[in-house]
């Protein structure tokens, strides 16, 4: 007995060990001196936003700042590395260690690390700049994809110049770049077995805290629980398709043609017309004017929007926000619908934020300062952490919140109460299914296309299949996302660059996963607080007004003050009571559209699935 409690005693000494007085202050110098480089970056970053993307002088502090912070991380890495082998310090001292900043790519050779650059920065200006040929004019060569093709094919009844817009991109954006993505794929394993991960699969999904193999597991898990809800939504557009197009073109049992899909679901993500859409729920009762009734309401100036939201987080239960925030907050350059958004900024080493806002009023603003400003209360409260733990637990995970609470605003009971929408209709099922039939259309086909572009790359990670086996990325992408080819695409052409919406290193299954949370966190917090009951009529989830619910406030404060300094599951643990992300919210939250789908598919005998 006596040898078994000394045992126990060791044991417990080497679970328990004490923190390190020489690793924390190495931690303290770090922390500090990472705070004043990271506040020079948000500057300079403000800067940027502030003139523009063009502005020579913002670009030049941005490039200044980064090359200041890879010079400071390389002197970090031998003294991490040396603290990590000798296992000192409590777990929180380990978990700052942790955090320090990888090199990354910088632990490439000379001649490696210039072509790895080279390669994603003439990527993603090949994306970014590409000018396509016009129809039927190859001598005018002049147009950009978004907006110029974008408008152009949204406003096209012409098949055949959809098609060859189509094939155009895919020419000038995946073809023309297969030998760089093959390059840039051999560098980013390498790139991953010098910063500790044998498995470049690990080192794709490290923002994650994740493995590989963890990862997919957990994509794999919801893309499987989304599936019925797809089939069925998937099964309606392909019959809307065909009724637009004939059965010549969208033929029964067959993937739907991804040119026009891309078309048909694109239209959505615009400021959206009830008559785009040939089967939508109610057509009689249309869409509501979110934009013109906020101007009748009177929140017409980007200052009443602010703070109107402001006293909504207010009423959560966070702090109110002061005055000279505002006073201080500065306006963006640009009125581009793409680029113009409201934005909260953090700094590490001053005690402040920053704020800038769009001067465009209109729906999407509105609902984007509910995002904003919910970031502006992550930022403070996870400024009580040192700067290597004041990060979200992933990236994206922010996001997830900001985006609960503008879809909890966009609720027509929500929009009712602040004066908004004045009509009861609103509130009714036909023109619940309108809205549920739009975001759906935003949200249900977008998860497939992310997960397919990171199940592609993960398997060329792993060394499955090939960087540039165009026929594997085309089985994934029926498979998962029913959309086919105008014409069978084989290995002599390659179509992956194409569809990577961010640069060619960026994952996306923070981003998949960010998505499917904001509705999951809707969920808890509407049972919580009684707005949502399952199976009751007269609280469905999509109803759900999340305002004056003053609990809420102090479980996302706990939670938000966290930061990354434990794994996203135990914040998760925090905000929901469960650890794991899931797609039970998303689900209920589109429950009547599926139930509605499903009716509509049997009763105009519409097949569902494909072959």
């Amino acid at each position: 007995m006596r040898i078994l409690a000394v045992l126990l005693l060791v044991g417990l000494t080497q679970a328990v060990s004490p923190p390190d007085a020489t690793l924390e202050r190495f931690l303290n110098e770090t922390n500090q001196q990472l705070a004043v480089i990271y506040d020079q970056a948000v500057l300079a970053q403000l800067l940027n936003e502030l003139r523009g993307p063009n502005d020579l002088v913002a670009l030049l502090e941005i490039e200044v700042t980064d090359d200041k912070l890879i010079k400071y991380v390389r002197t970090l890495t031998t003294r991490k590395a040396k603290f990590k082998r000798l296992g000192l310090g409590d777990s929180r001292q380990r978990r700052l260690l942790d955090k320090i900043p990888q090199l990354g790519y910088e632990a490439l050779s000379g001649r490696d690390l210039k072509l790895v650059y080279a390669l994603a920065s003439s990527m993603s200006d090949n994306y970014h700049n590409v000018k396509l040929c016009a129809y039927k004019q190859p001598g005018n060569c002049t147009l950009r994809l978004i907006p110029d093709v974008q408008s152009i094919v949204q406003g096209s009844r012409d098949l055949d110049e959809i098609e060859y817009y189509w094939f155009e991109w895919r020419s000038r954006t995946g073809l023309a770049t297969r030998s760089q993505f093959v390059d840039f794929m051999d560098l980013y394993k390498k790139t991953a077995q010098l910063n500790g991960y044998p498995r470049a699969e690990d080192y794709w999904f490290r923002s994650l805290e994740l493995n590989g193999q963890e990862t997919m597991t957990l994509l794999d898990k919801i893309i499987h629980g989304l599936r019925p809800l797809f089939l069925q939504f998937h099964a309606h557009v392909r019959g809307s398709l065909r009724k637009m197009h004939g059965e010549h073109l969208v033929p029964r049992y067959r993937p739907y043609p991804q040119h026009l899909a891309e078309v048909f679901i694109g239209n959505a993500f615009r400021r959206v017309q009830a008559e785009w859409y040939v089967d939508l729920p109610s057509p009689e009762i249309g869409l509501a004017n979110i934009t013109q009734e906020l101007h009748r309401r009177g929140l017409s100036t980007t200052q009443r929007v602010f703070w109107n939201v402001a006293e909504y987080f207010r009423a959560l239960g966070f702090p109110q926000l002061e005055n000279s925030l505002w006073t201080y907050a500065q306006k963006v350059s640009s009125d581009d619908d793409d680029r113009c958004w409201h934005k909260a900024w953090r700094y590490y080493a001053l005690p402040r934020t920053n704020f800038t806002y769009c001067p465009l009023n209109d729906e999407e603003r509105f609902f984007n300062m509910f995002e904003a400003q919910s970031d502006l209360q992550y930022y403070r409260a996870a400024s009580i952490q040192p700067t290597l733990l004041q990060e979200e637990p992933f990236p994206n995970f922010s996001d997830a919140i900001g985006k609960c609470f503008s879809m909890a605003a966009s609720s027509p009971r929500f929009l009712r109460k602040l004066g908004v929408l004045r009509d009861n209709k609103w509130k009714e099922l036909p023109a619940r299914l309108n809205r549920l039939y739009i975001q759906g259309l935003r949200v249900v086909f977008l998860l497939p296309v992310f997960y397919v572009l990171d199940r592609y790359r993960v398997e060329v990670l792993a060394g499955h299949i090939k960087a540039d086996d165009n026929e594997a990325y085309w089985r994934f992408t029926e498979h998962y996302t029913g959309a086919a080819a105008p014409t069978k695409r084989t290995n002599e052409q390659f179509d992956v660059p194409a569809k990577l919406l961010m640069e060619v290193d960026d994952q996306y299954a923070s981003n998949f996963l960010s998505i499917v949370l904001q509705f999951q966190l809707l969920k808890h917090f509407c049972t919580i607080t009684g707005q949502f009951e399952m199976g009751n009529p007269r609280k469905p989830l999509d109803l759900c007004d999340l305002s004056d619910q003053r609990g809420i406030g102090e479980i996302l404060k706990r939670a938000m003050s966290l930061g990354s300094s434990v794994h996203y599951r135990e914040v998760l643990k925090v905000l929901l009571g469960e650890p794991e992300i899931s797609i039970d919210g998303l689900l209920t939250y589109f429950q009547p559209l599926q139930d509605w789908l499903q009716h509509q598919n049997q009763e105009n005998n519409l097949e569902v699935g494909w072959t």
